[in-house]
């Protein structure tokens, strides 16, 4: 981002993030689970924490945690609070997002305090209502659950299905509960889909939705984890395919008048850092090079932002793919859009 000029353009400005309380973090975790994160950030033997998903392979205990995870929540509070106030209309926090998993008495995939139920919850104290829409590969269960019961808050999560990928949920059954029965949609869809078919349930699915739900902040997690050189999932898109999918919200974002994203999934670096770049020059509204710029040396072998597509996938696994998604747009149809009159 900084090699490109973009944190040096006009309508770009870089606020430092600030920690949230553990008042906060605590309207969306358990104050037991809390004190056990901030016991062991100081340094505590806690034998019992893995009843709370931490000393896992996916959320490993080490010092410091509970101060770096509540400077990752406080950038997203720090965004939201920036776009809600009207200071900002848009504002992105690429730490933010990747909590998607973590529940309100657990850690899970890498999340420990969900930045993305934090400041919804603040929002939404606030007499907001939001439209949460996440495209990151793995399903995002912990804002879903986070927001089961309510009907201020829309969730969206399209992503690998469950049947092959972690958390193992995210279908289309899962549609909310009481008062929330019909704001939890969710799209899974087969490994290996490619730009085309993923943008076909992008677009059979998000913008009526959320234009039926009227909310009044678009809330994104732009996981780039769907990338088909990622080593942990198995869908397949481009980087241009991603920030098509950036363009798109951006233009409902346009619509609503108040845009947050966060980050999210991504263990490829080279598309982490060239997606994310192209995500926040679409929010600037400013062209990107072709290429990425010569004093970028963090990474090795980046040459443009663009991929090379992969190699074309046989027709009969792309047939297989195709009935795999438009039997999952076909069940959201009829489980989801009735409740919005679509």
């Amino acid at each position: 981002m900084r090699a490109s000029g973009l944190l040096d353009l006009a309508n770009v400005a870089s606020p430092a993030p600030r920690v949230a309380t553990k008042q906060e973090i605590e309207t969306s975790h358990d104050p037991d689970y809390v004190s056990i994160v901030e016991a062991i950030s100081n340094g505590a033997i806690a034998p019992g924490m893995g009843e709370f998903g931490l000393g896992s392979s996916d959320n490993p205990v080490r010092p410091g945690i509970y101060e770096t995870t509540a400077l990752c929540v406080g950038s997203t509070l720090t965004a939201s609070e920036l776009v809600t106030s009207g200071k900002a209309d848009v504002a992105f926090a690429p730490a933010g997002g990747v909590h998607h998993h973590a529940m309100p008495r657990s850690a899970a995939g890498f999340g420990i305090f969900n930045d993305a139920v934090i400041a919804m919850n603040a929002m939404v104290e606030a007499g907001l209502r939001v439209a949460y829409i996440d495209i990151d590969c793995h399903h995002g269960d912990g804002v879903q659950m986070g927001h089961y019961d309510s009907d201020q808050v829309l969730t969206i999560s399209i992503h690998e299905s469950g049947q092959w990928l972690f958390p193992g949920t995210g279908y289309v059954q899962e549609i909310g509960v009481g008062d929330g029965t019909g704001y939890s949609a969710n799209i899974p869809l087969a490994p290996y889909t490619q730009d085309d078919q993923w943008h076909t349930a992008f677009d059979e699915v998000i913008p009526p939705l959320v234009r039926a739900f009227k909310p009044d902040v678009l809330f994104t997690q732009l996981g780039i984890d769907t990338h088909f050189q990622d080593p942990l999932t198995h869908l397949s898109l481009t980087t241009q395919g991603f920030n098509l999918a950036v363009k798109k919200l951006g233009g409902l974002a346009a619509e609503i008048g108040k845009w947050v994203a966060v980050g999210g999934g991504g263990y490829d670096l080279s598309a982490v850092a060239r997606s994310w770049t192209m995500a926040l020059a679409s929010m600037a509204n400013f062209d990107l090079p072709d290429q990425v710029p010569a004093e970028f040396n963090s990474l090795s072998n980046l040459t443009t932002f663009a991929d090379i597509p992969p190699v074309p996938t046989e027709q009969q696994y792309l047939d297989e793919i195709q009935t795999h998604n438009t039997q999952t747009l076909n069940e959201i149809r009829s489980l989801i859009f009735p409740k919005f009159g679509i």
